[in-house]
């Protein structure tokens, strides 16, 4: 591995991403597929390139604060001014082999975070990158003022570290993901969750045709559960045994996911089915998935793509995806790709699983888009038109993981009892918002629930493992 700068003094961690199943970091894959591939294995969308606006939240006219990562004792500092440099740029020296030119820029870099405080941010220079003119809107305001590492924004800063990563490598001419290898860790440190999840639904599936909607109403509640904690649950709970009739399966998948329920803060979970019904009844409708995390939370994600499709609900799933790896497992489409193959290797109804899976890519009842908008730190109520008027294609926008949630709020430090369609009622389609809470913000709690929660756990907006589902209808 190349060596790290010799003043720097990094831990040996091992990356959130290589343990998926109580994962609270994030990650992502190489950007560019060749057309013989896109033509073979499924087709990619065109990317975007996005120059954003400055907008003012359509609904809420005084904003609260956005969260900066220059207070001690706040996870925002704590991220900014060390878990950046000493937990994830030092997994990028140690996992990969640069030549010369990109090491110095790397090590240049290090050097820059470890004077977070004191170093003034720069624009992202011109590396080849299509996104160049958004990230020059994006960072005018913090590089003119000559805002630091720690006093810009902590969204922004953060989205800033990993695209200066990509411009020190020269991603967007090499198209070499930094966080292959951890990628890689994580789906195989899952190979068991993940064989057990795919070989349940496996014998569920033949079912699903022709459920009744008692039970339709139930797989789907089920699976909209697994995708959000798809990344923190004991998956030991459910047995591998030969025993995969869906009544079985049903009680397997409850009891794992009954370990959630009591972290559960608010569910709108029955709206969301119930809207999901509807579509079903309707003959099935376009879903969209804003994908977070690559390895077994993608899978979940999968999972939960492949219902949508099998029970009726959805005509088409769309995988709205990353247009670069950024925040280390974000998915890119090639993550997708990856996953397939390796549920196909499992064997047995993993494989029958996966082979499903390739069958929705190339029939299109599942489209992947990647695109560059989900890799920016603007709010989502400053979205480009272009991205607003796919959306409005959707019955169902589920949004998931956290970094995606901070975008909804922008991230603005709302009353946690904020209600949700307050502050999301700008989103332009039906939204699902599911999200375990890694982040020192949220909104749509109630005080019970807040008091509950912070009562019991110390770190309860950071650690994973309280969750949310919120919906709001336009």
């Amino acid at each position: 591995a190349n060596a790290r700068p010799a003043s720097s003094q990094f831990p040996v961690l091992a990356l959130s991403a290589m343990a998926p199943m109580c994962s609270l970091g994030m990650t992502s894959l190489r950007t560019h597929m060749p057309s013989a591939q896109r033509s073979s294995r499924g087709r990619v969308a065109q990317r975007h390139s996005i120059v954003p606006g400055v907008a003012p939240h359509p609904i809420v006219d005084k904003l609260p604060p956005m969260l900066v990562s220059d207070k001690p004792g706040t996870w925002a500092y704590d991220t900014m001014s060390r878990r950046i440099r000493e937990e994830i740029l030092s997994r990028v020296f140690e996992d990969n082999q640069f030549p010369p030119e990109q090491l110095a820029a790397l090590q240049a870099l290090d050097q820059e975070l470890q004077s977070a405080k004191d170093v003034p941010l720069r624009h992202v220079q011109n590396d080849g990158g299509p996104d160049l003119a958004a990230w020059k809107a994006a960072m005018s305001e913090y590089v003119d003022s000559s805002a630091t590492w720690l006093t810009t924004p902590w969204l922004t800063a953060e989205f800033y570290f990993y695209r200066r990563i990509l411009e020190a490598i020269s991603y967007f001419e090499t198209k070499e993901d930094p966080f292959q290898q951890q990628k890689d860790m994580g789906l195989t440190s899952a190979a068991v969750p993940i064989q057990a999840l795919t070989s349940q639904l496996a014998g569920m599936s033949a079912g699903f045709k022709r459920a009744s909607a008692e039970e339709t109403v139930a797989s789907l509640d089920l699976f909209v559960l697994t995708a959000l904690w798809g990344n923190r649950m004991d998956l030991s709970l459910w047995p591998a045994g030969d025993d995969t009739s869906g009544s079985r399966a049903s009680d397997s998948f409850s009891e794992a996911l009954d370990a959630g329920a009591a972290q559960l803060l608010t569910s709108d979970v029955d709206a969301v089915v119930s809207e999901l019904m509807a579509a079903k009844a309707a003959g099935g409708k376009r879903m969209d998935i804003v994908v977070d995390n690559a390895g077994f939370e993608l899978l979940c994600d999968l999972c939960l793509a492949d219902v949508l499709v099998e029970t009726g609900a959805a005509s088409k799933v769309v995988l709205q995806l990353k247009g670069h790896p950024t925040f280390v497992s974000d998915a890119l489409a090639k993550d997708v790709l990856a996953t397939c193959d390796f549920v196909e290797g499992l064997g047995g109804g993993s494989e029958s699983v996966a082979r499903r899976w390739r069958s929705h890519i190339e029939n299109g009842a599942w489209e992947m888009k990647e695109v560059f908008y989900w890799c920016q730190p603007q709010p989502f109520w400053d979205m480009p038109e272009e991205v607003v008027s796919d959306l409005k294609s959707s019955a169902m926008v589920f949004v998931k993981g956290d970094a995606n949630y901070r975008r909804l709020l922008g991230d603005c430090e709302w009353d946690l009892t904020t209600p949700f369609e307050k502050v999301a009622g700008y989103f332009p389609a039906p939204l699902c918002a599911l999200r375990t809470l890694k982040a020192e913000l949220g909104c749509g709690m109630p005080a019970s629930e807040i008091q509950r929660a912070s009562s019991s756990d110390e770190n309860w907006l950071t650690n994973g493992r309280w969750g949310v589902v919120q919906h709001y209808k336009p």
